[in-house]
């Protein structure tokens, strides 16, 4: 790993260049780590690395500045003397990575304020700094919305220190000090269904716009849904199909929020292994396209064995083709569900086509 990080930290000048074989080259560390991850039991690693390998080019250097924290943080846990991990708050106020100012720091708001003054950015002028490095905007902190408060949970803003500010079906924008962390993305997406969009506020701009936020709890907000209790796996267990392990992830908190027991496959023919063993599945949602066996090839050999062609089979699919929807219909799904997945409408998805198999 450690060879890793100083091919990512290599990487920097030329993907600051916009240089499109940078791009691609750190892609490519991204799949190669994901894999790494998977091997030797890192699952942590593997989840992080597939947002790199799955990057648009606007996002890379963000994101390689993420996994080179997260895979420093791993590598040298007991180094509590090295400080915070934020080598991209150094290099947005043009200091060397390998210096000593954020040795001994603490957490975000400490590294941030020591590199404001030895980088002789005060007033903003690091938040925008970082912003531009990262290729960010800067947070608007005046008025977050309403729906936007209401799909995070409120432990989740107090614990990651970040302020929800606007939703739409797709994404959810955030205000934070670390737009760097990878963690922070997958945990967004598995409550919300939707893809973080962060945006760059110092930490006592967040600090202070949190107070606020926290002080009126929930006025204003719908009910929070109680988690219900975990029901009988042998009638409503979900068996979650898919080779992205930070989705199957995102899935699974969601479901079991909802209630349900949740098994795993990495593709349609482990999905086929766990099922053989005499596993109880009330439900499958599984991916479309996945090496190995695909969503279609799964269902087509559900549909033909007696005692599954009847078992409630949901595909996610990031096809917009209707003849393709029309196709997975005609061919036997109970119904599909289009990403990037909308975590309420997934679940309300789960529950309705339960209801209907138990008719």
């Amino acid at each position: 790993m450690l060879k890793r990080i100083d091919e990512l930290r290599a990487l920097r000048p030329s993907l600051q260049a916009g240089e499109e074989r940078a791009f691609d080259a750190a892609r490519a560390i991204g799949q190669a780590l994901r894999g790494s991850g998977a091997t030797f039991g890192f699952p942590e690693v593997t989840a992080v690395a597939t947002l790199l390998e799955i990057s648009s080019d606007a996002e890379v250097l963000r994101r390689v500045e993420g996994l080179v924290s997260e895979l420093q943080a791993l590598v040298a846990p007991e180094e509590v003397d090295v400080g915070y991990h934020a080598e991209w708050l150094l290099a947005a106020a043009d200091l060397p990575f390998d210096s000593d100012v954020l040795r001994g720091a603490t957490d975000i708001a400490e590294a941030w304020s020591r590199a404001a003054e030895v980088g002789g950015l005060v007033g903003g002028r690091l938040t925008a700094a970082v912003a531009r490095y990262l290729d960010l905007d800067v947070a608007d902190l005046t008025r977050p919305s309403r729906s936007a408060l209401r799909l995070v949970p409120e432990a989740l803003m107090a614990a990651g220190r970040i302020v929800p500010l606007a939703e739409s079906s797709r994404s959810i924008t955030v205000a934070t000090s670390e737009p760097t962390s990878l963690a922070m993305e997958l945990e967004l997406r598995r409550f919300t269904g939707r893809a973080a969009r962060f945006v760059v506020a110092a930490p006592d701009d967040v600090e202070r716009a949190l107070a606020i936020v926290l002080e009126k709890g929930t006025e204003g907000r719908r009910p929070v849904r109680p988690v219900a209790e975990p029901r009988d796996v042998g009638e409503t267990s979900v068996l979650v199909v898919d080779d992205e392990p930070s989705q199957r992830l995102m899935v699974r908190a969601l479901l079991e929020k909802g209630g349900f027991g949740v098994l795993e496959a990495g593709n349609g023919l482990e999905a086929l292994d766990r099922m053989r063993e005499d596993v109880a599945v009330g439900l499958v949602v599984a991916d479309l396209n996945m090496p190995e066996m695909d969503g279609l090839e799964l269902l087509w050999e559900l549909r033909a064995e007696p005692r599954w062609a009847r078992l409630p089979v949901i595909v996610v699919t990031g096809e917009f083709d209707e003849v393709l929807e029309m196709q997975l219909l005609e061919e036997g799904a109970d119904d599909y569900v289009r990403k990037p997945v909308d975590a309420r409408l997934l679940l309300a998805r789960v529950e309705a086509t339960i209801r209907r198999s138990e008719v």
